[in-house]
């Protein structure tokens, strides 16, 4: 208190004559919100629009896979059954219940990374890798990058980069580079692997069984595409690394990487500390870390491993390795209770971003914006649906962020519009697809995507004016890359 009131004091004297209000007087600098407060707002926001937006809804039926799709031209209008308080009230905890899954993966998942930490493996393997590449750690995000963005071509989990995040985050420390470089690298690869999958089952594959087109037909072109967007995007990261490596200051999380070095590395700004010798133990669980996690990732990408899995198998690798560092049974579950507090916040966000999703389905107006987007759609000249189908479904990924759901929902009614104007079914799905994907990583409602902000301690508006760039620009390709489609009249059909 003494303190206080010597500061006090002291700006009374500095305002002199001047008029200079005390510090306690001051103005209040604007903050921006958490991120709980704006997603409290777009909730009311949305419960607000069930009483403005008619209420309709699709006849619906359900597929082989047990998944449900809506039935074109069966839009209906229907009573109308706006939410009402009690609605509002519960849906975070529904949302909480509906997104439990990858809430469950972000908490197991991130806090068997948050013990592997607590074990010493993981700085040191940065450091063994960092000493391998020598003077060629330049290359250590585009490596990366390449690697992350394969896998989730193949198999479609952008979620994966929850797993990757603590990982890369010490690793860019060291390196001198900062967490928006280990954010962008996860986050950027994961999402537009995804995005502009080759073989994802959940976009892709999905999108291919219902329009009824040969399973993964087309893969040349998406290939083709995914690299030019990859090395634009690499190039982008990169120069932005190299920019904070020659001066930290410039870092856009420069503050918070302070403190982040402290914890991550047992350091200040000084990231080339030497580290002790390591112990036969250390390298034995070091090895044997790498060997687990690596099969993990090879099983996944082998036999489609699902959220359950890789959450169990992610807390089986953190035990074993804890047994071999030589930690005993009360230490490792102390580990584990610690890992979890900090992977409580990023959890729960992804269970608060759905909760916007369940009001619009409680006041079922959901199916009325998409009928009234298609509506839109048809009404555009037909040289330029496609890309009014990207836009649309970028901007309907605010809604819907889930790349199989916005499929099921969008695209039995995208399908017959296409046959209509001579648009072939191939060129919609990689309209749905591409539109689907790059904003995942741009709108709150995204659950893994804020999980991984918070994780890290990137602030999400400092996160938008970096990435908004390379968004216009991956955007630009896909539209140029539509038009291409259109002009070969990429099929088969």
């Amino acid at each position: 208190m003494e303190a206080q009131s010597n500061g006090n004091k002291d700006d009374v004297i500095k305002g002199g004559g001047n008029g200079a209000l005390p510090s306690s007087e001051q103005p209040k600098k604007w903050e921006m919100p958490d991120i709980y407060i704006i997603l409290t707002v777009m909730i009311l926001i949305v419960s607000v629009l069930t009483y403005a937006i008619p209420t309709g809804k699709f006849d619906r039926v359900t597929l082989e896979n047990g998944r449900e799709t809506v039935v074109a031209g069966s839009y209906q209008l229907v009573e109308a059954t706006p939410v009402g308080i009690m609605d509002v009230v519960t849906a975070v905890p529904r949302g909480l219940s509906e997104a439990s899954v990858v809430v469950f993966l972000t908490l197991l998942v991130g806090g068997s990374i948050g013990v592997l930490q607590r074990t010493g493996v993981i700085n040191y393997g940065v450091n063994v890798l960092i000493k391998q590449l020598g003077s060629a750690t330049y290359l250590m995000v585009p490596i990366l990058m390449i690697v992350f963005a394969a896998i989730c071509s193949f198999i479609g989990t952008p979620e994966l980069g929850i797993a990757y995040l603590p990982i890369v985050t010490p690793l860019m420390l060291r390196l001198g580079y900062d967490s928006m470089t280990a954010v962008a690298t996860v986050l950027i690869s994961c999402t537009f692997g995804f995005a502009f999958g080759i073989t994802s089952p959940t976009n892709v594959g999905l999108g291919h069984m219902l329009a009824e087109l040969p399973m993964f037909s087309g893969a040349g072109f998406r290939v083709m595409v995914l690299s030019l967007v990859m090395v634009v995007s690499i190039g982008y990261v990169v120069m932005y690394a190299r920019k904070v490596k020659a001066n930290p200051q410039l870092s856009v999380t420069y503050d918070n990487d302070v403190k982040l070095k402290l914890t991550l590395l047992g350091q200040g700004d000084d990231a080339s500390s030497d580290e002790p010798e390591p112990t036969t133990r250390l390298k034995v669980a070091g090895l044997a870390t790498l060997v687990m996690f690596v099969g993990i990732i090879a099983s996944t990408l082998k036999f489609s491993l699902g959220f359950y899995e890789l959450s169990g198998l992610f807390m089986t690798m953190a035990i074993i390795t804890s047994i071999i560092i030589g930690h005993r049974g009360n230490q490792i579950c102390d580990n584990f209770n610690s890992a979890f507090q900090g992977m409580l916040v990023g959890a729960l966000i992804t269970g608060v971003a759905r909760a916007v999703s369940v009001v619009l389905t409680d006041g079922q107006i959901l199916d009325t914006i998409v009928y009234n987007l298609s509506e839109m759609l048809g009404s555009l000249p037909n040289s330029i649906t496609s890309i009014g189908i990207l836009l649309t479904q970028a901007v309907f990924n605010f809604l819907v962020p889930s790349g199989s759901g916005q499929t099921l929902l969008t695209l039995p009614i995208l399908l017959p519009l296409a046959d209509l104007i001579g648009l072939t079914r191939q060129i919609v799905i990689l309209a749905t697809q591409w539109g689907d994907g790059v904003t995942n990583i741009l709108f709150p409602t995204s659950g893994y995507f804020m999980a991984i902000l918070v994780m890290a301690k990137v602030d999400y508006v400092k996160w938008v004016k970096f990435f908004f760039p390379l968004l216009a620009a991956v955007l630009a390709i896909a539209v140029a890359f539509l038009l291409v489609a259109q002009a070969i009249n990429l099929g088969p059909f």
